[in-house]
């Protein structure tokens, strides 16, 4: 019971920026180049479908540049179930966050206090690897037209 409590608190904090009040904003799972002024959401609106591991990747660079102030985030990743919290982790600007994750729908809280860009994706690419056919041609086996 406390750890469902302590969960609950946790992602109501979240949602709230405990030093401004605002409401932080939410963005879908893939979402590139987002701008990130305080804090900010990212969650799966789908379900997925796909049974095997995934990483869920966060890459962090600056939106400027500032030499006086280190180039940083706190990113945690949670499921949307409320069963699993991860993190946090400290990411340095112009690095990648991997984090393998599950079937289950998952969410990630990004904090910084200056301005980064964040991008954030789930990497299917090891199950695409065993599909036959899902990949796209390559240069090899493409048909060209010789026109």
């Amino acid at each position: 019971m406390k750890t469902k409590c302590f969960i609950l608190c946790f992602i109501v904090c979240i949602f709230i920026n405990p030093i401004s009040g605002q409401v932080v904003k939410i963005f879908p799972i893939p979402s590139y180049n987002v701008l990130v002024e305080s804090s900010a959401i990212f969650q799966e609106m789908l379900p997925s479908f796909n049974k095997a591991k995934r990483e869920i990747k966060v890459h962090i660079f600056p939106s400027h540049k500032s030499d006086s102030i280190p180039c940083l985030a706190e990113v945690t990743i949670y499921s949307l179930d409320h069963q699993t919290v991860l993190g946090p982790y400290t990411v340095n600007c112009g690095e990648t966050l991997s984090v393998e994750i599950d079937d289950r729908e998952w969410g990630v809280s990004v904090t910084s206090l200056i301005p980064v860009e964040v991008s954030v994706w789930i990497d299917v690419l090891q199950k695409l690897k065993t599909m036959p056919g899902l990949i796209a041609p390559t240069r090899e086996n493409e048909i060209c037209d010789p026109d």
